[in-house]
């Protein structure tokens, strides 16, 4: 938006200096009826910079100020009937402020309005000094540079939108943990940062998978990604709408409970314990019964996160220590 508004600025500045200056050259040359519609033209297109950031209407006046004043040039032939040579500068203005679609509209108009300037002027003898030909070739050229302009804009805004999924893509995956499509470290890091500035209340657990060790040793790497792959679905399950859960590294995973107390923060993890207890993982034949251990700890504001997280990690192993399958607040 920032860019948008700094070239319809740019725009409006061009337009206003020109025809000021346009305006000037032909109070010198004693031509009034040029003169006093560029001084107008010259003030349509100052106005737009005090709109302050009414981006779209401050484009829209620079754009039809521009028609009209094409049109009027048509009419009256200019100054010694270049004014036409003027509508050239049109269909690239226009399909920056109006984008592809509208700006085709736009221009399929503005052709229309051209073509019937072009026979008033001869009709009412407004400017007789057009050949039979000239306005042809006029529009003729006109259409040409507008298809190639067209062109021009179609192309850059397929590739443009194709760039901003690329991006908008690679920012997800770069948050995002491969294996169980939870947000990674980094991204909850980002999001506590993010709390902790607020200066509000949260919960923080950590919870381990219990003998992950032993489930790869004994049933495969493949079955131990199952496993976390399991825990996340279980656990994006229970989590309310504000709340996050992360996959910390390795078997842990981080839950990010937003504004909720001690006691609402027990009560998930043990609704956690619960749904493990009730959905075991099928391995072929057989249910492997997963368990976690969890640690709980507080971020306020006079807690930061680094004291929340140490204090949550050696709740965690008081947990383990504890016989496995726990939590500790």
């Amino acid at each position: 938006m920032a860019e948008r508004k700094l070239i319809i600025r740019l725009f409006a500045a061009i337009g206003t200096v020109t025809t000021l200056c346009m305006a000037m050259i032909a109070l010198f040359n004693n031509q009034p009826i040029l003169a006093y519609p560029l001084l107008g033209s010259s003030a349509l297109f100052a106005s737009s910079f005090f709109l302050g950031d009414r981006v779209e209407i401050s484009s829209l006046i620079v754009l039809y100020t521009l028609y009209a004043l094409m049109i009027y040039l048509v009419l009256t032939g200019g100054s010694h009937g270049t004014g036409p040579i003027w509508i050239f500068i049109v269909s690239p203005v226009t399909f920056f402020v109006r984008g592809f679609k509208r700006g085709i509209i736009d221009l399929i108009i503005f052709v229309i309005c051209v073509t019937g300037a072009f026979y008033l002027s001869s009709y009412f003898k407004f400017y007789s000094g057009y050949s039979v030909y000239f306005p042809i070739r006029i529009i003729a050229s006109f259409i040409i540079v507008a298809l190639l302009s067209g062109f021009y804009e179609y192309f850059r805004q397929m590739y443009s939108h194709r760039l901003i999924e690329l991006v908008q893509k690679n920012e997800y995956l770069a948050t995002r943990d491969p294996l169980t499509n939870l947000p990674n470290r980094r991204y909850a890091m980002e999001e506590l940062e993010q709390f902790e500035a607020q200066q509000q209340s949260a919960s923080i657990i950590i919870a381990d998978v219990d003998n992950f060790k032993d489930i790869n040793d004994q049933y495969g790497h493949s079955v131990g990604d199952e496993v976390l792959k399991h825990l996340a679905e279980l656990f994006v399950a229970q989590l309310s709408e504000n709340d996050m859960v992360a996959r910390w590294g390795g078997e842990e995973f981080l839950f990010f409970l937003r504004h909720k107390n001690k006691q609402q923060a027990t009560q998930f993890a043990n609704d956690i314990h619960h749904a493990l207890s009730q959905n075991r993982l099928d391995i072929g034949v057989n249910q492997l019964a997963v368990t976690v251990s969890m640690g709980i700890s507080k971020l306020t504001a006079d807690v930061s996160i680094d004291k929340a997280m140490h204090k949550a990690d050696e709740l965690l192993y008081q947990a383990k220590e504890q016989g496995k399958n726990k939590t500790c607040v």
